[in-house]
C-alpha cells in the first residue's frame, strides 16, 4: 500500500510540474463600405371621420390609388405591400378628453421597394397628389448583405491571423493553430435600413391633425417642392443621397503558442 501511495505521489508531482499549454486570444473587426441598391418608402394614409365606416372608405379610396401608382412607376407588384392597418377612436386633444368618441381614426402603411432611386421623387409627388398623409420612413439598403457579410468575416479572420501572428513574434513565441474562434452577432442594421426616418407635414386632402400630430410632423422635406425645382433645374440636388452602408464583422480567435 504504501509503495502505491509513493507512485501516486509522484505522478502528482509530475503532472504540476508540466508546463501548461500556451495560447493567445485576439480579437479584430472589419468593415465594409457598401453602395446601397434598393430603397424602401414607409408610407402612412390616414384619415378621420365621426363615422368609422366613413373613414374607412375614405382610406380604401386613397391607398387604392397610391398602390395603382406602381403600374404607373413600373414597380413590381412583388415590390409593394400593406404593411399594417390601425384603427382606433379619437377623443379629443390631451386635457379635453371626451368620454365617448368623437370620431375614428383610420391608419394605413404602404411599403415601396425601389431598385431605381430616380424613381422615389417622382413616385412621392404622386402619392402625395392622390392624398398621402406621411412618409413615414426613408431606407436605403442592400440586397445581397450575405455575401458582403462573409467578405466582412473574412477579413475579420484575416486581421486577427495578423494581429496574433505580430504579438507573439514581439515575445519571441511562434503561432500555432487556431484552437477556438468566436463571432461577436452584428446586427449591421444599416445594411437594412437606412436610418433616416421621415414625418410628413404635405400638402395634403387629409383631415386636420391634432396638437400632438402637427407638433411631430414639423421636421420635414417637401417632395412636391423639390420634385419641382428639379424640373427648373436638371442640376438640381437629388431629394436623397444614399452614401454607404456599413458591414461588419467582429471575431475573437485563440491560437496555440510555441517557443
Amino acid at each position: 500500500m504504501r509503495w502505491l501511495l509513493t507512485v501516486a505521489a509522484l505522478a502528482c508531482s509530475t503532472l504540476a510540474s508540466a508546463e501548461a499549454p500556451r495560447s493567445i486570444k485576439v480579437t479584430a473587426m472589419s468593415e465594409i463600405k457598401v453602395p446601397p441598391d434598393e430603397v424602401v418608402l414607409q408610407l402612412a394614409v390616414h384619415t378621420r371621420d365621426k363615422q368609422l365606416v366613413a373613414a374607412k372608405r375614405e382610406n380604401d379610396k386613397i391607398a387604392a390609388a397610391i398602390l395603382s401608382l406602381a403600374t404607373k412607376h413600373e414597380v413590381p407588384a412583388a415590390d409593394v405591400k400593406v404593411t399594417n392597418l390601425d384603427v382606433s377612436p379619437y377623443y379629443g386633444e390631451y386635457g379635453v378628453r371626451q368620454p365617448t368618441p368623437l370620431a375614428y381614426d383610420f391608419t394605413r402603411s404602404i411599403e415601396f421597394r425601389l431598385a431605381e432611386f430616380k424613381k422615389i421623387e417622382p413616385l412621392l409627388s404622386a402619392a402625395f397628389d392622390a392624398g398621402l398623409s406621411h412618409v413615414t420612413g426613408l431606407q436605403f439598403r442592400v440586397s445581397n448583405q450575405r455575401h458582403h457579410q462573409f467578405e466582412a468575416r473574412k477579413l475579420a479572420i484575416a486581421h486577427a491571423k495578423e494581429k496574433a501572428e505580430h504579438l507573439t513574434k514581439l515575445t519571441g513565441m511562434k503561432l500555432g493553430l487556431p484552437i477556438r474562434i468566436e463571432e461577436d452577432v452584428e446586427d449591421n442594421w444599416d445594411a437594412g435600413g437606412f436610418g433616416g426616418m421621415m414625418g410628413g407635414s404635405m400638402v395634403s386632402t387629409q383631415p386636420k391633425l391634432d396638437a400632438d400630430e402637427q407638433a411631430s410632423s414639423q421636421s420635414v422635406i417637401t417632395f412636391v417642392a423639390l420634385q419641382q425645382v428639379a424640373k427648373d433645374d436638371d442640376h438640381a440636388a437629388m431629394l436623397a443621397a444614399p452614401g454607404q452602408i456599413v458591414i461588419s464583422a467582429r471575431v475573437t480567435v485563440e491560437f496555440e503558442m510555441s517557443k
